[in-house]
């Protein structure tokens, strides 16, 4: 899932450290190194179909500056990012997908095996995988069939997104399988954080490891 590269639109909670030009720059380079991340996922499970679920509809030609051979494209649907998650899988289980897995673009250090887990999850009993962030979010959710009160009334950009969503699913009777806690990239502090994984030769992040070594000439 991603929003179209627009200066000014993008990793907006990094303007100030960075111009909205840089921002906008990083951004393109975190949706490089996601897409590298799914090929790699992809070489992997070969079965695998990489769709693009932008917003907002009508911006398909910000993507082109993108490399995504193979890749299909869906427009987002909803006012909320409940109802665009909840009509990314609805929209993809009715294009005869057995099993949906959705990201974000602000995780570009993701480790392959987390994504592999979790398609593998959905090989068994589990009706839902979630990966948790560590800013009580999530980046990464998946399902094998579309449970809507999954994503009923939550707080999204809170503190309560990952509980209130495990609580859902508990109710809605479903297996839930979870992922080792990682990070997203949307603060000075996350940025700093990301840095310092970059610097010390961890992580994969080959485009975003070059924009900031640029940058920080």
């Amino acid at each position: 899932m991603a929003k179209a590269p627009r200066e000014g639109e993008v990793k907006t909670r990094l303007i100030g450290m960075l111009s909205p030009a840089e921002a906008r720059d990083l951004y393109v380079n975190f949706l490089r190194d996601t897409f590298a991340l799914m090929e790699a996922v992809w070489e992997e499970r070969e079965m695998l179909s990489l769709v693009l679920c932008y917003t907002p509809e009508g911006e398909e030609e910000a993507f082109e500056i993108l490399e995504r051979e193979g890749s299909l494209m869906l427009s987002q649907r909803g006012d909320d990012l409940g109802e665009r998650l909840c009509n990314c899988f609805e929209d993809l289980f009715e294009l005869g997908f057995g099993s949906v897995v959705l990201i974000g673009a602000d995780s570009p250090t993701l480790p392959t095996e987390y994504l592999l887990e979790a398609f593998e999850s959905l090989t068994g009993e589990n009706d839902l995988v979630i990966g948790p962030a560590n800013d009580g979010g999530y980046y990464l959710v998946g399902m094998r069939k579309l449970n809507k009160e999954v994503f009923k009334d939550i707080p999204w950009s809170t503190h309560s997104v990952l509980t209130t969503t495990g609580d859902r699913a508990r109710k809605a009777g479903l297996n839930l399988a979870s992922l080792p806690v990682w990070y997203d990239v949307d603060t000075p502090e996350e940025l700093e954080r990301l840095k310092q994984e970059l610097g010390s030769g961890k992580g994969a992040a080959k485009f975003t490891r070059k924009f900031l070594k640029e940058l920080a000439k």
